[in-house]
């Protein structure tokens, strides 16, 4: 077999989904703005992008979630792309995404967007990549210096740069702590090393405090435009009618009600108002109208969303207002009864299962074990799972199925309905409130159990479970077992990141701790979860008697 090019290794490590325009998994619904909507601020980032000030080389543009910052950067990068015949360079950051939730593919994914856009780099990329056989698998600063900023200046030097080189870096905040302080600590040096280049950098978050603190910071706030994101009320407005006037269309026999449509000039207004500048209220409120289900009609589900207008004192704003509205109007009436409590189970649930499927990574798998998690989790069929979701499917988007005929796996439609669903003063403690750490500490025992037994689910044609695994190597097919088992070691190792330490986690490794480690596992599938008890170690071990012979060992 030949060996990989220089080229072929960097484009090993590039993350398509990362790019405005690469192909993202149904899991990323994000488009690009609704016609006619936020024309204004696209045409000053427009506007600075042709004309960035020497001194504010880098924009920050930081709302709330819900603002629709990822499509408006998008959008950004469509109309540059269409204007001037070159996107800027890109990497759209996204939490559950294995490819683009870490900066481990950033650097290799720049590097590749710049060659394409300047040719002339080629030569210096493949040169860096040839001569150091570990620079891909080397630390953030070493890869960007390496592939980005030395052959930028190396080709700039022989041949006229003269394109002005925006970055767009979208989802700050859906990098872990140490992905922000890495990155927000490299800007200053990189643009004082290219500064004899045209080059500016958009950047899109939340305002989390740490960030916020950082852009404040002199070494950032010299040389950065801080600009908050928020709608109009006439972009709300439009994006209102426009949805009201399609579904208008498809239902010819509703009602006309006040003003000569249907819902009157004075519910829309309300809605506008509950918007709060939010893209994601009216998104969410009208496909929760537009999907009608379990019988119930455009006007009662239109009801349902404006009673969400009435203040709660115990809710913090009107998304958390229409959440719960949606969610009373699907649960059961009585929130101490065990059916209140597995409809609260399911909903916390679903709002991990994407992240389990995607370190999982079960969609690149040529066999269909998506379904097996979700077996596992709930108890259930997919089937089953979504007919008891039924009226809740707004709120919730199908992903791809891995094969054609199988059910799609849930996803849920936007990352505020899990902030809602694990923060106890938004949702109400006795309500709809659950906590993430017990949740990932319930999704790791489970999987212990299963991978530990004889268990098996039919999936597709063949029967899968965790001790068939290695004979997957007798059909020729032992690559695809192997990248199987290592996921499952990531998979366990993220979520004990995330598990509290508890008694139950304890008790959990103390039933399948000795069966686990040797010789059940493949060494690289043990190596996995030694590392990942390694992380977890010291707060596990006072729970767990076989945590603790463990540690003893590896110190």
């Amino acid at each position: 077999m030949a060996a990989l090019s220089a080229m072929e290794k960097l484009q090993s490590m590039v993350a398509p989904s990362a790019i405005h325009d690469g192909k993202r998994g149904k899991e990323d619904y994000t488009d690009v703005c609704h016609p006619g909507t936020r024309e204004e601020y696209l045409e000053s980032l427009r506007a600075w992008a042709e004309n960035a000030p020497e001194e504010m080389r880098v924009q920050w543009a930081n709302a709330i979630a819900g603002a629709g910052k990822t499509a408006m950067l998008r959008t950004f990068c469509t109309s540059l792309e269409e204007e001037h015949g070159f996107p800027p360079i890109s990497f759209f950051i996204w939490k559950s995404d294995l490819l683009r939730n870490t900066l481990d593919r950033f650097p290799a994914t720049v590097a590749a967007q710049l060659c394409r856009r300047i040719p002339a780099l080629v030569p210096h990329v493949e040169k860096a990549i040839n001569e150091d056989s570990f620079l891909l698998q080397s630390t953030f600063k070493k890869q960007m210096n390496k592939l980005v900023i030395n052959p930028l200046l190396d080709a700039c030097d022989t041949v006229k740069c003269d394109q002005h080189l925006i970055f767009v870096v979208d989802g700050l905040d859906e990098l872990d702590a140490q992905g922000q302080t890495t990155f927000l600590n490299f800007i200053p040096d990189f643009l004082f090393r290219v500064s004899s280049l045209p080059i500016s950098l958009l950047i899109s978050s939340r305002p989390d405090p740490e960030i916020v603190a950082a852009f404040q910071h002199p070494k950032l706030a010299s040389i950065t435009k801080a600009t908050r994101i928020g709608a109009s009320d006439k972009d709300i407005w439009k994006f209102i009618n426009d949805k009201f006037d399609d579904i208008n269309l498809r239902y010819p026999d509703l009602e006309i009600e006040e003003g000569g449509m249907w819902p009157s000039l004075v519910k829309r207004e309300i809605m506008v108002f509950q918007s709060s500048g939010l893209f994601i209220w009216p998104t969410v409120a009208i496909d929760y109208i537009d999907k009608v289900k379990l019988g119930l009609d455009h006007n009662k589900r239109l009801e349902q969303v404006l009673s969400s207008a009435e203040p709660k004192p115990w809710i913090a704003s009107p998304l958390d207002n229409l959440y719960r509205a949606i969610l009373q109007a699907h649960a059961p009436e009585d929130p101490d009864s065990v059916e209140f409590l597995r409809f609260k189970r399911r909903l916390a649930l679903l709002c991990t299962l994407d992240f389990s499927l995607f370190v999982l990574g079960v969609e690149k798998l040529v066999f269909d074990w998506s379904a097996t998690p979700v077996r596992i989790l709930f108890d259930e069929t997919l089937n089953e799972l979504w007919n008891s979701i039924a009226g809740l499917s707004s709120l919730f988007s199908p992903r791809a199925p891995p094969l054609d005929g199988e059910s799609p796996i849930p996803a849920i439609s936007h990352r505020s309905l899990s902030d809602f669903t694990f923060n106890r003063a938004r949702c109400g403690d006795k309500f709809y409130y659950c906590s993430e750490q017990e949740l990932h500490t319930e999704v790791v025992c489970k999987f212990f159990k299963f991978f530990n037994t004889n268990q098996a689910y039919q999936v597709s044609d063949m029967t899968w479970s965790w001790r068939v695994a290695n004979t997957l190597a007798a059909k020729n097919r032992e690559a695809m077992s192997a990248k199987f088992i290592e996921r499952v070691g990531r998979f366990l190792q993220s979520h004990l990141k995330l598990a509290a330490a508890s008694e139950e986690l304890g008790h959990c490794m103390d039933d399948v701790m000795l069966e686990v480690i040797p010789p059940t596992w493949p060494l690289f599938a043990q190596i996995h979860l030694i590392v990942a008890l390694f992380d977890n170690l010291y707060a596990l071990a006072k729970n767990s008697v076989s945590i603790l012979v463990l540690a003893l060992i590896l110190c």
